[in-house]
């Protein structure tokens, strides 16, 4: 197993600065997250996961069928996406899809729904659970296919330029689209074309690389040179950046910097570390990892539990009760 990627504040705020040309005045605005933000974050977190395990019951007990992969233990990026990013925003998902519709605001009830194959879901119950779509958040899809999403991001943060040109878009128009890709998908060479075309006309979209080590059930070292996804773009011209994902507040802070830079600058990878707590894909495979190499037990601490000591100060010193779900 890999070792958590233990990176600080200062370090990032450093990669911003060379990387993405940031000032020390504009980088300052991103180091306090204010107590209620960072609650705001560990609820949707909180949400998140019980959302999930909700999902894993109902699908042992075959109540939800096909194929169905679960988020567990990377909430920090619903909870970015949450802060960060606006209903208006263009977002593209891959097949783990729950939690970020869950952030992006489409209604629970509805995703539930579409799960367990009922008219009332978000596709009528005809997407089931990679599929995903809520027209009145823009929020286009999970997507089964591995890198499906990337051409069809690239093509909507497009649009979104189009629009300024045409002069059909909205006052003070500052949109971006973001696609969320794995970094075992990332080795496909649409990330390749697509970064390329992004750079080429400055596109205001953001390349969320959720790098959890594993391409499906597939350990990504076996089969990548170099996972450092974050670094594809500087041929490009692109920046990136990457940052721990069990650090809720620093994916956040730079998740603020970073989409702030997409919707002024063009586009920017970011790349999250993660460690997911489940797998599951069908009911007769629940976690079967495919290496070359023992797989021991992880002992890392979840986003969730990293997060609640933070959130325990913050009863005892603003007398606030903590909700959770």
């Amino acid at each position: 197993m890999r070792p958590r990627l233990e990176v600080e504040w200062t370090q990032i705020k450093d990669d911003l600065k060379n990387v993405f040309g940031l000032t020390e005045e504009e980088l300052a605005k991103y180091d306090d997250i204010s107590k209620d933000d960072q609650m705001a974050g560990y609820e949707m977190m909180q949400m998140c996961r019980q959302f999930e395990n909700a999902c894993n019951q109902a699908y042992m007990q075959g109540n939800i069928r096909g194929f169905m992969h679960l988020d567990n233990g990377q909430e920090t990026i619903p909870a970015f996406v949450a802060d960060s990013i606006r209903k208006t925003d263009i977002k593209y998902s891959y097949y783990r899809e729950h939690t970020h519709a869950l952030a992006s605001g489409v209604d629970p009830k509805a995703i539930m729904a579409e799960l367990f194959a009922k008219e009332t879901g978000t596709c009528k119950g005809t997407g089931g659970s990679m599929h995903i779509y809520d027209k009145d958040t823009f929020f286009q899809g999970g997507w089964a296919l591995v890198c499906e999403q990337l051409p069809y991001a690239v093509g909507a943060a497009r649009s979104i330029l189009l629009d300024r040109k045409l002069g059909i878009a909205p006052p003070d128009d500052d949109r971006m689209a973001i696609v969320f890709v794995g970094e075992g998908g990332a080795q496909n060479g649409r990330m390749a074309e697509c970064l390329n075309a992004a750079a080429k006309e400055n596109l205001p979209i953001l390349f969320l690389v959720i790098d959890n080590g594993r391409a499906i059930n597939t350990y990504t070292m076996d089969v990548a040179t170099n996972s450092d996804v974050f670094a594809q773009g500087a041929h490009y011209g692109v920046p990136g950046v990457k940052c721990d994902g069990q650090n809720m507040v620093d994916v956040m802070r730079a998740g603020r910097a970073v989409t702030d830079y997409v919707r002024g600058s063009g586009p920017a990878i970011m790349q999250v570390r993660q460690y997911p707590k489940s797998y599951i894909r069908c009911r007769h495979d629940p976690f079967l990892i495919r290496t070359t190499r023992p797989t021991p037990v992880r002992i890392h601490s979840t986003p969730r539990s990293l997060v609640r000591s933070i959130v325990r100060s913050f009863d005892r010193s603003s007398g606030r009760q903590r909700k959770d779900r």
